[in-house]
C-alpha cells in the first residue's frame, strides 16, 4: 500500500491496483480501481502516477484522477517485478532472481531501463534512502546498492540476515527489515558506530583508532 494525499493505493494481487478514499480513516472507501494483466504485488506512488509491480511487468498509471485511475505505460522486467520504489524519474524494480533494475520514468508513456545490479539472492522488495537502494533479497538478506548514478549502481555493503529478508523501510537513519521466523532486523548507520569515516573510504584513520596489528 502507498498513501498519497486522502488515498491508499493498494497492489491487491489478481484484482489490480484499488484506490481507497481515506479522508475519513474510520470508513474508508473504494473510489476506483485499474485492473492489471499480472499480480499486483507492489506500488509507489510519484508525481501524480502509481508504479505497480505486478510480477510480470511494472504498470505505470495515471492516478490524476483517482477515481478513474488509467494505464499509461509499461515495463517488462527480465524476471518478476516483486517490489517498486520511485525517486526523481526512476523506478527502481526488485526483480527476483534478475536483481535490481532501474528504470528512467520521466515519460511515464515511455519507460526505460538504464541501469541493474544483480545480487546473489531473489530480490523482492526495495526503499531508497539519499542515493541508496536497500533490497532484501531472501535467503542472502539486505543489500544496500549506490544508485546516485542510476545507470552505473555499485554495491555499498550487505547483511546476510539469519531469516527470510522481505519487507524493507528506512527512516532516518535506521533500516528495518522483516526477516521471516527471525522477526524483525534493525539496522544502523555505520556513521554513528564510527566517527572516522574509515567506512567511506578512510582506513588509515581507522588505523590510528584501533591500532596496526604487527
Amino acid at each position: 500500500v502507498a498513501i498519497s494525499g486522502s488515498y491508499a493505493y493498494l497492489a491487491d494481487n489478481e484484482a489490480g491496483l484499488r484506490v481507497i478514499d481515506i479522508s475519513a480513516p474510520e470508513s474508508p472507501a473504494e473510489v476506483g480501481f485499474c485492473g492489471t494483466p499480472g499480480l499486483a504485488k507492489d506500488v509507489a506512488v510519484f508525481d501524480g502516477h502509481a508504479y505497480v509491480a505486478d510480477y510480470y511487468s511494472l504498470r505505470i498509471i495515471d492516478i490524476s484522477l483517482p477515481t478513474s485511475p488509467t494505464e499509461v505505460g509499461f515495463y517488462d522486467p527480465p524476471g518478476n517485478a516483486w517490489g517498486v520504489a520511485v525517486s526523481d524519474g526512476y523506478a527502481y524494480v526488485a526483480d527476483d532472481d534478475a536483481g535490481l533494475r532501474i528504470v528512467d520514468v520521466s515519460t511515464p508513456s515511455s519507460p526505460t531501463e538504464v541501469g541493474f545490479y544483480d545480487t546473489p539472492g531473489e530480490e523482492v522488495q526495495v526503499a531508497l534512502s539519499s542515493g541508496y537502494a536497500y533490497v532484501t533479497a531472501t535467503f542472502d538478506g539486505l543489500w544496500v546498492i549506490d544508485v546516485s548514478t542510476p545507470w552505473s549502481p555499485a554495491v555499498a555493503g550487505s547483511f546476510d540476515t539469519p531469516g527470510y529478508a522481505w519487507g524493507v523501510s528506512v527512516s532516518s537513519d535506521h533500516t528495518f527489515v522483516t526477516d521471516g521466523n527471525a522477526g524483525l532486523a534493525v539496522f544502523r548507520e555505520c556513521t554513528h558506530l564510527f566517527s572516522d569515516s574509515f567506512e567511506s573510504g578512510g582506513p588509515s584513520a581507522w588505523s590510528s583508532v584501533v591500532g596496526v596489528a604487527p
